[in-house]
């Protein structure tokens, strides 16, 4: 009987790992931007991916999403860290870095040097995790204690770390809802 248990423990752990996977897999790209900072300075391209583009109405909810950005330039891992977890602390109203939910701090300091061309993508799955990957290698998986939506204030947020790039995102994907 024990044996059994396990094997319908693992057949289910299974299935609910390759639904993670294809959860992930299924979203559409529906936003791409160039980011620019200052108009002149090109940090890569940015893209929204969503399950249904008319989702970027919902952005900051608990709907399964996807931000990436591949660098136009080499960016030092502390930078990135240095940006995400401040812009999460303005966003969200805390007063410092300590103070960040578990999932969330989890995430914002996982960022590593990069080169030009490689990719950065930060996945959100509602309940179950937030994923950083790096040139689609997973770099590190945090478990969504149900604040990991709040990780797109990032770029979504009342104080994003770049505005209009926000507005291009959320234009571009309510456009190709259409």
């Amino acid at each position: 009987m024990t044996s059994c248990r396990f094997a319908f423990l693992s057949a289910l752990l299974c299935s609910a790992m390759l639904a993670t996977a294809a959860n992930a897999a299924d979203l559409e790209k529906c936003a791409e931007v160039e980011l620019r900072i200052a108009g002149m300075f090109n940090v890569g391209t940015a893209s929204l991916h969503l399950a249904e583009c008319s989702d970027a109405e919902r952005i900051l909810e608990s709907v399964p999403k996807q931000f990436s950005l591949e660098l136009a330039r080499d960016m030092k891992g502390q930078d990135l860290i240095d940006s995400a977890n401040d812009t999460l602390v303005d966003n969200l109203g805390f007063d410092s870095r300590s103070e960040l939910p578990e999932e969330l701090a989890c995430l914002a300091n996982a960022y590593v040097d990069a080169e030009k061309g490689e990719r950065f993508d930060v996945i959100y799955e509602p309940d179950t995790r937030l994923a950083l990957y790096r040139n689609g290698e997973l770099l590190t998986e945090c478990t969504d204690h149900g604040r990991g939506a709040e990780y797109f204030n990032i770029w979504f947020g009342k104080r994003p770390f770049h505005r209009r790039l926000k507005n291009r995102l959320l234009e571009q994907a309510l456009d190709n809802d259409n």
